[in-house]
């Protein structure tokens, strides 16, 4: 995951914020809006098993599931 980096500090917080969300499988989702442009923002935001899209990277980190829009990537790069 080169493109990429969650400590393990920001991967517990994270763990804990989804914990409260009370929704069976619940992940985090990484992307960026507006890419390319001097607007592009990276963003992320809970991600419900339904709200995953096909093309998604999905890594495990143990603690946490992250979903990562795969048009995204390259700009994370």
């Amino acid at each position: 995951m080169d493109y990429i980096d969650i400590t393990p500090s920001a991967q517990e917080y994270l763990a804990e914020l989804l914990s409260k969300q009370d929704v069976e499988g619940i992940s985090v989702r990484i992307f960026v809006t507006d890419a390319g442009t001097p607007n592009a923002e990276t963003c992320l935001a809970y991600c419900k098993p339904d709200e995953a899209l096909p093309d998604d990277v999905i890594i495990n980190l143990g603690l946490i599931n992250v979903n990562i829009e795969k048009r995204s990537i390259p700009f994370l790069e």
